[in-house]
């Protein structure tokens, strides 16, 4: 049975424990959710000067809104305010800034009717987040920028959480994608055809739910949950952002949801930094540190 908690006040420990389960969980009004929301609409609003973002799509051309998009999203992963803002949603959900460490995020934009799905507005197919080299010991943090509906936001399949999907993450490689596809989103408008790892057989999903949140709502889900961009039917593009998090001691415990079925090589631990300090993971040391276990 998975379960969704709503507001539940549990420590991190227990949380994670209950995530790696296969549960979720959903927290509204978070002051530091809510702080990158507002940093983020306030970039947003700098990109679509003149015009409502939600809307934009219907006022001016793909190639146009991709010039807008592309250095949007940018700025929001990699800018220092940012990463601060991920400091204090790390905190205002009680977690180990000494032992929590969170991937920069990534800001989604999805506009309706299949005005662009390549690219920058990648319309995500079903996945876990194993099949692009996670670790299973990741827990990801949905947020949408404005108020969604179930024809906007994300489709979680909850009774393949633990069933396998045959996959293409045998052909992935976390290195390989940095090197030669990472940075070429800008490039793909009418067709993406960078390596994405994708399912090999159709699947039928009778447990597929959709949570649809306002405005800095947090949506909570483990490495392991198979899930997809729904196609985008509301009318409005949707802004939401991706922040990932590990615990240190669950990674040296291999703790976490069994790995099903991902055969990705490579890892994005190396992307991450700790909450106390913003200091880099050093890969080689956990290695050499759960080698010596």
């Amino acid at each position: 049975m998975i379960t969704v908690y709503l507001n539940r006040q549990v420590t991190d420990d227990e949380r994670r424990e209950s995530l790696f389960a296969g549960d979720f969980y959903l927290y509204s009004g978070k002051p530091g959710p809510l702080g990158l929301v507002d940093h983020a609409k306030d970039l947003i609003s700098e990109a679509f000067a003149g015009l409502d973002p939600e809307r934009a799509q219907f006022e001016i051309g793909v190639e146009e809104f991709v010039r807008r998009v592309g250095p949007l999203k940018a700025e929001f992963t990699n800018g220092e305010r940012t990463k601060e803002l991920c400091r204090q949603f790390a905190l205002d959900l009680d977690m180990d800034p000494e032992r929590t460490y969170f991937d920069i995020p990534r800001l989604r934009v999805i506009p309706a009717d299949d005005f662009l799905t390549a690219g920058v507005s990648y319309n995500y197919k079903a996945h876990r987040d194993m099949w692009y080299g996670h670790p299973q010991q990741l827990v990801n943090y949905w947020t949408p920028v404005f108020p969604v509906v179930g024809g906007n936001v994300m489709s979680m399949y909850t009774d393949f959480f633990d069933k396998p999907v045959k996959n293409g993450s045998n052909a992935y490689d976390y290195d390989e994608w940095v090197s030669n596809h990472r940075f070429a989103a800008n490039e793909k408008i009418a067709k993406d055809d960078r390596p994405h790892p994708l399912p090999l057989e159709d699947f039928e999903s009778r447990g597929e739910i959709r949570v649809a949140g306002g405005a800095g709502d947090v949506f909570i889900f483990s490495s392991n949950h198979l899930h997809a961009s729904a196609p985008n039917t509301s009318g409005v593009t949707r802004f939401s952002y991706d922040l990932r998090t590990i615990n240190i001691d669950d990674v040296r415990a291999g703790r976490g949801p069994r790995n099903v079925d991902s055969g990705a090589t490579g890892t994005t631990l190396g992307d991450f930094l700790r909450v106390s300090d913003l200091a880099p993971l050093r890969v080689e040391d956990l290695e050499t540190t759960t080698a010596g276990r």
